[in-house]
């Protein structure tokens, strides 16, 4: 079952470290809207800068990346993340 989170007060610099801090997990984000579909996670992403908030929809995980996380271990992840540089779950 898949997953959705929508974080708000996500600065621009808050929205590029997590983007770095995904990068480091083997999770690209291209811009500031897209999906992912690497290493079985896959999922939908929209970064709004001006209104500072970003949503992850339809976030699921699977064969490799479910040997080490699952989809609420890794929304917990991100929004540790989020939180770290000010933002926080809508």
């Amino acid at each position: 079952m898949s997953k959705q989170v929508h974080f708000t007060s996500v600065s621009p610099d808050a929205f590029n470290q997590l983007r770095d801090k995904l990068k480091q997990l083997g999770l690209t984000l291209e811009g500031n809207e897209g999906n992912i579909n690497e290493k079985g996670v896959k999922a939908r992403y929209n970064y709004n800068p001006d209104q500072q908030s970003l949503e992850i929809n339809e976030l699921s995980v699977g064969f490799p990346a479910s040997m080490m996380v699952n989809e609420n271990s890794l929304v917990q992840r991100m929004t540790q993340m989020v939180e770290e540089y000010g933002g926080r779950t809508a």
